[in-house]
């Protein structure tokens, strides 16, 4: 289930996005977060997170670049709030995170991960496997435009399109797709739309049974 997405348009390293609605508890919960950050000079990765002060799992995130985003997730049992928080190798201009709830799964690991750490044509695009009765999660950050831009995917339901409050021209963007039959090579796609088109910037997605 989609919860909610929330940014921080402040030049930190470390964002820390306070009383986050991580859904119903539940035994089997886990919380999965995609992670988003831009700079227009700095090329950064994710180094640690916590989700409701629980130290989470970095499951996938691009290589080093300006735009760059990440997949992380714990088992968060209890609790109807929390904190979600990520450190940076470094300072960037703004940061935001998409929040997602899971529960019974059938494995403590993802089935798939998956990341582009290239645009072609406007087009960030990978493939992924999926197992019986799984789940996948797509982010995209890409690097600024000269102008507005959207996203168009295939592979996963999007849930998020949005630019950052003090930077019109950079945006991210994620969705997801659940309750889906074994797959192997689902494709996964985001195609910037609408504008000029940025010339880098990463994608990631993470499927889970």
């Amino acid at each position: 289930t989609f919860l909610q997405t929330t940014e921080d348009p402040t030049n930190l390293t470390t964002y820390s996005f306070d009383g986050q609605n991580i859904g119903v508890a539940d035994d089997t919960r886990r919380i999965v977060v995609a992670c988003h950050w831009h700079s227009t000079v700095n090329s950064r990765v994710l180094n640690s997170a916590t989700i409701a002060g629980i130290a989470a799992t970095i499951h996938q995130q691009g290589t080093a670049a300006t735009g760059n985003c990440a997949i992380i997730s714990a088992l968060v049992p209890s609790g109807t709030t929390g904190t979600i928080a990520f450190t940076l190798d470094g300072g960037v201009d703004h940061g935001a995170i998409a929040v997602y709830r899971a529960v019974n799964e059938t494995v403590a690991t993802p089935h798939a991960t998956m990341v582009d750490n290239a645009i072609a044509s406007g087009v960030f695009t990978g493939t992924i496997n999926i197992p019986t009765n799984g789940w996948v999660v797509g982010a995209c950050q890409p690097n600024a435009g000269a102008t507005t831009n959207q996203a168009a995917w295939v592979g996963v339901t999007e849930q998020y399109d949005l630019a950052y409050s003090d930077a019109a021209a950079v945006f991210r963007s994620g969705g997801f797709s659940s309750l889906l039959t074994l797959e192997t090579g689902r494709t996964v796609s985001c195609t910037i739309t609408n504008g000029t088109l940025p010339n880098n910037g990463r994608m990631v997605a993470v499927s889970w049974g």
